[in-house]
Parts: structure tokens; sequence; C-alpha cells
């Protein structure tokens, strides 16, 4: 498995357990401290750069649920 595909669990995962809270992206941001346009750019894949453990601990923290979620494959399928 690459980086790449290692993103695109996380952004999956991402938009798949926010919708499963029945959140917005600017719930989310509003709920992890952080801007809805890093949500944006962290679900659309665009913003894996810079990021840090922190980032993805207020994220899971804000969906109730565990950082490893967040990085495990899942096989769902998140229709956006």
């Amino acid at each position: 498995m690459n980086n790449l595909d290692e993103y695109a669990i996380l952004t999956r995962n991402i938009k798949y357990y926010r919708h499963k809270a029945n959140m917005t992206q600017e719930q989310l941001a509003e709920k992890a401290d952080l801007s809805v346009s890093y949500i944006k750019q962290i679900e659309s894949g665009k913003e894996f750069k810079n990021i840090t453990f922190n980032t993805f601990s207020k994220i899971a923290k804000a969906l109730n649920i565990s950082v490893k979620q967040l990085f495990t494959e899942n096989n769902s399928k998140v229709n956006v």
C-alpha cells in the first residue's frame, strides 16, 4: 500500500464517520476546533502534507471514534 492509498482510506473514513454521526463539515470543524476550509481540504485529499497526529486526534475525538478507526480500511462506501 502506498501513501496515496493510505490517504484515500483516511479521507473516505473521515467522510464516512462524519456522515454516520450526521455531522456537516462545519459541525465537525467546530467540534474539532479546526477551520471548515481545513476539513474540506482534508476530506478532498488536498491537505496531508502538513497534517499532524494531533489533528487526526481532534477529528477522531469530535467523531467519537478512535484514531485507529480513521486509519483502518473498513470497506465502507461514502456517497458524497
